[in-house]
């Protein structure tokens, strides 16, 4: 009996110790994504009275994100203190589900409000230069699981959010049986 309870100690002290890690790489990723994202749009944006409805609901997804990241290291702290199955730690997935859920949303009306009218940069021309005309776009996408059915919606997300919030539940209602 004394061996399974060394072996479980064991598996608990080595998932505190990947929970740690992970909770540190998390937030991490949060500080790097905040600062690049401070850099990215402090020059680009307009004042809040000048922004769109489409720049307010990206940028709404990119704060979503960012308290997605917080949640996530709150949940690899709950790992680390042992808190495998509780009532927090699957409140804080279900949280996390629906968090990718909301984002899809966000991300979703992005998509059916009206687009910034692209304005050509013509530089000045320069004898001998040839001058190279670039068009950006931004494409949002979530990996592998990314899938549109032809529509330009991703639904990956949705797909991601709708099964985290599922196992959340299901595991709610193994800790209540």
């Amino acid at each position: 009996m004394s061996t399974d309870t060394n072996s479980a100690g064991q598996r608990l002290q080595r998932i505190k110790i990947v929970s740690r890690f992970f909770r540190y790489f998390v937030l991490a990723n949060l500080v790097f994504n905040a600062g690049f994202w401070v850099l990215a749009f402090q020059s680009s944006l307009p004042g809040i009275a000048g922004m769109t409805l489409r720049s307010l609901l990206l940028g709404a997804s990119g704060l979503l994100m960012f308290f997605w990241f917080w949640k996530l290291a709150q949940l690899f702290r709950l790992y680390e203190r042992g808190l495998i199955f509780s009532a927090e730690t699957i409140r804080c997935i279900k949280v996390l589900g629906l968090v990718c859920l909301t984002g899809w949303l966000l991300l979703v009306a992005s998509h059916f409000t009206p687009r910034p009218e692209f304005v050509p940069y013509n530089p000045p021309h320069v004898p001998g230069v040839q001058s190279v005309k670039v068009v950006q776009t931004f494409t949002y996408r979530t990996g592998f699981l990314s899938f549109d059915f032809g529509t330009g919606i991703d639904f990956g997300l949705l797909f991601v959010g709708a099964s985290v919030v599922l196992a959340a539940w299901i595991m709610e209602e193994g800790r209540n049986m």
